[in-house]
């Protein structure tokens, strides 16, 4: 399994980002324009349970995913794992807490395996790095232009 690992740090509280990214409509606010991630059928808020459909552009082209939110722990945790997509696994760990500045943490921790077959002389676990890499880089700035109090 790859790992992939980010964190960004807001000024504000950790209620606040945590129910932020509960909502689906926020999580494609907030990804990069150029994947244009588009929910099939989501709710408006997420809970443990919820599966999420969505069209994603990845590698060139449109694909079809599903997720399901797996755990939601109060207002420190939520994850969520691939049902289906063109990875052979995905889980995603989103961690917040608060440090001793009153700022929250968020983590993002990413494990996935890549494709086999001939998909996965294209769909690389280093391809897929570099764009989490710039996906979160993208996110990380819209979340503190909405987030982040002045």
């Amino acid at each position: 399994m790859a790992l992939f690992e980010a964190q960004l740090i807001l000024p504000c509280p950790q209620r606040e980002v945590f129910d932020f990214l509960l909502r689906p409509a926020n999580v494609a606010l907030i990804s990069p324009p150029e994947q244009g991630l588009y929910f099939v059928d989501a709710p408006e808020i997420v809970s443990q349970g919820t599966r999420l459909k969505f069209r994603i552009q990845v590698f060139g082209q449109v694909q079809e995913g599903e997720h399901e939110i797996t755990s939601i722990v109060d207002d420190t945790r939520i994850i969520e794992s691939q049902v289906k997509g063109v990875l052979k696994s995905w889980v995603h760990d989103h961690l917040f807490e608060t440090n001793s500045n009153g700022e929250v943490v968020v983590t993002d921790r990413i494990e996935f395996e890549p494709p086999g077959g001939v998909l996965g002389l294209l769909v690389t676990k280093n391809r897929v790095l570099d764009q989490l890499e710039d996906a979160f880089e993208h996110r990380y700035v819209r979340m503190k232009k909405l987030l982040a109090k002045k």
